[in-house]
């Protein structure tokens, strides 16, 4: 039942991938050049012809298994019953006939299409001679012996070997392929197979006793069943593939989430935007030419080329941008941002080793670093990777307070630290393909725009250091409270909170001056209340409890659709403030569920472009809160009547 065929893969060991196939190759021609000399001693050339034929159509419906180049079919049945039927001769050349038919319609390579056929043909071959070995009996066509219990070990050995070295070559060549260990490889994803070979061995010995005892209609008989194993197993790997697919979504979608929260970080450092961009793209090349390979090291780096410089939110701009060289003291200060920014993400709860490489990214080789003070390898080499990349496009950026050096000149200071501050082996290998990993920074144009932003209101103002510096600490609390939200929702354990405190930070910036209430719907009561506030008014609006249908934000829960420039009088019980005068309220709904409704207040009227955006973000926002809430997939709010109601409220149209 388990026919795993290689399909294409990019090479990470070429010399040793080619050695390997040739030598597979080569041991596959000598069994099947043996095989076909043996085919005039086989029996009934008729009969093995027609079973291969059915396992090549049983093939034909092989299943590919998530995130490997391996497929898996039916046929195996079929194979081992023509190896007790007729020998191995017939079975190693319908295995390599069928192995060469799959990779042709898959479009493999020549040189993948020679190993298909070989490496199963020495696997099949293997098992039968194994087989035989133990058997005192030989091929049963043209004979009246029926296999019984003395036929179990032999046929058990049959499918060891055969799953064995199928498996085993397998996993070798995709170890090669993917720069991984062939031994993980295969206990991840061939040993979990294995039960299949030993079923198709099973289905084989009834097949063969059906056969015995009712003739051709035995056949028959088994073919559902071998279906029905098919079909539990196309479910089993199609359930697998969602898993996957999703899994690889949720860590695409977290990745972009650190990047552009560590973009508003760097740009308080007054460097440009897509530094931790080029830095993410310098360490992960670097760590692949270094050959590593496992996935969650490089992770890891990747996550921590993103965050190390997140305690940078500790340290006040004016020693961050001096122009000039720090003194004692601030450099102490500095110094406090690499401790800072582990213990911030020691609250997130990684999958991977990322705390590590940032508390250590500011190690030197010889142990004059800090924090710690860690030597040579006792420095993760996430770290020494990161200090390596860090330091040489810091180098070749503009700061306030020097010019960018050019690539020689910043690769020669790199040179001179090797052994130093730098692991020789690192910055060798760096000055080798620096240039092959250079990256192409694209960043976003809304994303570089909210980085200007956020770049033009950090510097301190000479005439006015009180404001600007209690601006900076309340800029502080916002981006470490988003933090602190963002490592609840990295830990599945989200709050209504957290999501609103990460929403409030585009939100504010879309409508300066406005305050923010997003209201979730409250079944028992029918009503909607207030679960986050923010904002100016954010102490008026805390607790708010509105019927469904009433007032503007009700009447938009019952009506789905927006309520723009709404008198906020309505709302806070006529007793609107000059921050609140207008209100614009926008529906939360998702996949027929009233989740809730975020409404704004302030003293001038909303934008149509403001509008738009808010409404752009509303989806977003509603799947982030079904999530949070683990709400229903129906809503007890009524859905809206085909008309909306006669209002006063300028109405538009949900998006």
């Amino acid at each position: 039942m388990a026919h795993p065929l290689a399909s294409a893969t990019p090479l990470v060991h070429p010399r040793r991938s080619t050695v390997f196939v040739g030598l597979v190759v080569a041991v596959g021609v000598l069994v099947l050049g043996h095989s076909i000399a043996g085919l005039w001693q086989a029996p009934n050339p008729v009969g093995w012809i027609a079973l291969g034929v059915l396992a090549i159509v049983a093939a034909s419906f092989a299943l590919k298994i998530p995130g490997l180049p391996v497929y898996l079919s039916i046929s195996d049945t079929f194979f081992i019953t023509s190896v007790l039927v007729f020998g191995p001769a017939p079975a190693t050349i319908t295995i390599a006939a069928d192995s060469l038919v799959m990779s042709c319609r898959r479009r493999n390579s020549p040189r993948q299409v020679l190993f298909n056929a070989t490496s199963n043909a020495i696997a099949l071959w293997s098992g039968a001679q194994a087989y035989y070995a133990l058997s005192d009996v030989g091929p049963l066509s043209g004979t009246s012996w029926t296999p019984d219990a003395t036929t179990m070990l032999p046929l058990a050995c049959l499918a060891t070997v055969y799953f064995g070295l199928n498996s085993g070559l397998l996993a070798l060549v995709v170890g090669l392929s993917k720069g991984s260990s062939p031994v993980r490889v295969w206990r991840e994803h061939f040993a979990i197979i294995s039960l299949n070979y030993f079923a198709a061995a099973s289905a084989s010995f009834f097949l063969i006793v059906l056969v015995r005892a009712v003739g051709l209609l035995g056949i028959v008989a088994v073919l559902p069943l071998i279906f029905v194993c098919y079909l539990a197993m196309r479910s089993r790997l199609g359930r697998l593939d969602d898993a996957q697919r999703h899994v690889a979504k949720i860590n695409q979608l977290y990745l972009s989430t650190i990047g552009a929260l560590s973009s508003a970080i760097e740009a308080k450092d007054g460097v440009t935007s897509d530094h931790i961009h080029r830095v993410r793209a310098y360490a992960l090349g670097l760590a692949k030419a270094l050959n590593v390979t496992d996935s969650a090291t490089l992770d890891a780096i990747e996550a921590a080329a993103l965050l190390h410089d997140t305690g940078k939110l500790a340290i006040p701009e004016h020693i961050l941008n001096k122009p000039g060289q720090l003194n004692e003291h601030e450099f102490e200060t500095m110094k406090s941002h690499v401790d800072v920014g582990a213990d911030i993400l020691s609250s997130i709860d990684f999958p991977y080793p990322v705390v590590p490489i940032v508390r250590a990214h500011h190690e030197n080789w010889d142990g004059s670093g800090y924090p710690n003070g860690l030597r040579g390898e006792e420095i993760p080499l996430g770290a020494r990777i990161l200090s390596v990349v860090d330091c040489f496009d810091a180098l070749t950026s503009d700061r306030p307070y020097r010019p960018a050096l050019s690539d020689a000149d910043a690769l020669a200071i790199i040179q001179k630290e090797r052994g130093a501050k730098f692991d020789p082996s690192v910055v060798d290998k760096f000055m080798q393909v620096q240039r092959e990993i250079a990256p192409i920074a694209t960043p976003s144009l809304l994303l570089g725009h909210a980085v200007q932003r956020i770049r033009g209101t950090t510097g301190s103002s000479p005439t006015e250091p009180a404001i600007a510096a209690a601006d900076a600490v309340a800029r502080q609390a916002e981006e470490l409270l988003a933090f602190v939200s963002l490592a609840r929702i990295a830990t599945q354990t989200p709050t209504v909170g957290d999501i609103g405190a990460l929403a409030w930070g585009h939100i504010r910036h879309i409508a300066p001056g406005s305050s923010l209430a997003i209201f979730i719907h409250d079944a028992k009561k029918n009503s909607m209340v207030a679960h986050y506030t923010a904002g100016p008014a954010a102490a008026e609006l805390a607790g708010l409890a509105i019927a469904v249908g009433q007032r503007v934000t009700g009447w938009v829960a019952a009506n789905w659709r927006s309520a723009v420039n709404a008198d906020a009088r309505i709302d806070l019980h006529g007793q609107a403030s000059e921050r609140a005068r207008v209100a614009m309220a926008i529906p939360l709904v998702g996949d027929g569920t009233t989740v809730g409704v975020m409404t704004l207040y302030r003293s001038e009227p909303f934008s149509l472009d403001q509008s738009r955006m808010l409404e752009m973000i509303a989806p977003h926002l509603t799947t982030a809160l079904i999530a949070a809430l683990g709400m229903p997939t129906q809503s007890s709010v009524p859905p809206p009547p085909p008309r909306p109601r006669k209002s006063g409220l300028r109405i538009v149209a949900r998006r």
